[in-house]
């Protein structure tokens, strides 16, 4: 049971003895003139009075020192909680900050390399694109070539026919030439002019019919060249259709590798955003210096897109911030800046905030604020209503 409601029931009680006794001892006085005790037990009782009452404030002296002493005591474990929160934090955030500064340092090498990694990966793909070009062109040229070839063997075919023709008439002309050289000598001296002109036919014949033959041999030999050089048209052919199937696997796999560099890109840029929230978060640390307490209470917010003030339910108190829940419908977003008013327990205060963060919750938007230009006046009032919340806290 606490001091002061017991010590108030025992002075009460003794004081309603004393006011018996004192009643006792008047009645008797009175019932007979002669008792002299009434006065002496009389003065006994004021005295008695008297020291109570005296004792009834040094009680009271002593409990107000306690109070006092047990309130400085609250706000120095508050002060000392405070200071080890924000010891806290400030480790935290340099801890948060060294982590993301050494990841992103890793990272951004990481990058550097993946983005070297993706331009190769894109030159390789060009290169391996213009060489299939170019195998394809060198094929459909090879495949000219090579009908090239065929239609100069056909052609060439058409000639060695040709030639056997006029070898075919060479030989017949020999053997007029050699008729008439016989007519001549029958003939004696009137056939000697036909005689020469026999002799130039067998000539000629015989020049033609040499000419056919090294024509024939010619167009032999040409031919073994062209059916030489079709059968190496068509292994270029078939090595450079090698080539090509080579060239589209490692097209194949440079697409792969273009596509997994592209995604570890995307993956290493997710990862440095992420690494960016962690440096979010540290500022949110270090923005949050003070602790904030849970409190319930109505708060009327002013947003940019309505008129009139918003009806809001306190989440949390500092004294450089504040968090509530507005409905679901209020538009309201990150960096918007409004203007809180809020009336509860003797804190009365209406402050500008900027919108630092928004979350739904329970079908309602939960916001966090903090306050802009916050008067000393209104911060002091903010502090000693937080240190009184929280004494209470801590005392019960």
């Amino acid at each position: 049971m606490p001091v002061w409601p017991a010590l108030t029931v025992a002075v009460l009680v003794v004081l309603a003895t004393a006011a018996v006794l004192v009643r006792r001892r008047a009645g008797r006085g009175a019932a007979g003139p002669a008792d002299a005790a009434g006065p002496q037990t009389l003065a006994e009782a004021r005295r008695m009075l008297a020291e109570l009452t005296e004792a009834l404030r040094e009680r009271d002296a002593e409990l107000e020192r306690m109070r006092a002493d047990r309130d400085a005591r609250t706000q120095a474990t508050a002060l000392q909680q405070k200071q080890l929160n924000q010891r806290l934090r400030r480790r935290a955030k340099e801890a948060i900050d060294s982590t993301a500064a050494v990841i992103g340092g890793k990272l951004e090498d990481v990058v550097t390399q993946v983005s070297a990694a993706r331009d190769a990966a894109t030159a390789t793909h060009e290169r391996v694109t213009v060489t299939n070009d170019a195998a394809e062109a060198l094929v459909r040229r090879a495949h000219s070539a090579d009908e090239a070839a065929t239609a100069l063997n056909a052609s060439l075919r058409q000639v060695a026919g040709i030639a056997s023709v006029i070898s075919g008439i060479a030989s017949q002309t020999r053997l007029l030439a050699l008729n008439a050289t016989i007519e001549a000598v029958r003939a004696g001296a009137a056939g000697s002019g036909f005689a020469v002109v026999a002799d130039e036919v067998k000539s000629l014949a015989d020049t033609t019919a040499d000419s056919t033959e090294q024509i024939t041999s010619t167009i032999a030999a040409l031919e073994a060249d062209v059916a030489q050089m079709g059968g190496t048209l068509s292994a270029i052919i078939r090595d450079v259709g090698d080539i090509e199937d080579a060239l589209r696997q490692l097209g194949g796999i440079a697409d792969q590798q273009h596509d997994i560099v592209i995604r570890l890109h995307r993956s290493v840029d997710a990862t440095m955003a992420q690494i960016g929230d962690l440096s979010d978060v540290a500022e949110r640390l270090d923005r949050r210096r003070h602790d904030r307490l849970a409190v319930d209470g109505t708060v009327r917010v002013r947003v940019p897109s309505r008129s009139q003030p918003v009806a809001a339910r306190m989440v949390d108190l500092s004294s450089d911030g504040l968090g509530c829940t507005l409905p679901a419908d209020v538009p309201v977003a990150v960096g918007d800046l409004i203007r809180t008013e809020f009336t509860f327990d003797g804190l009365d205060a209406t402050v500008d905030a900027k919108v630092m963060r928004r979350s739904p919750r329970d079908g309602l938007t939960e916001i966090g604020v903090q306050f802009h230009d916050l008067p000393d006046a209104v911060r002091h009032d903010i502090e000693e209503y937080l240190t009184r919340i929280g004494a209470g806290s801590d005392a019960g």
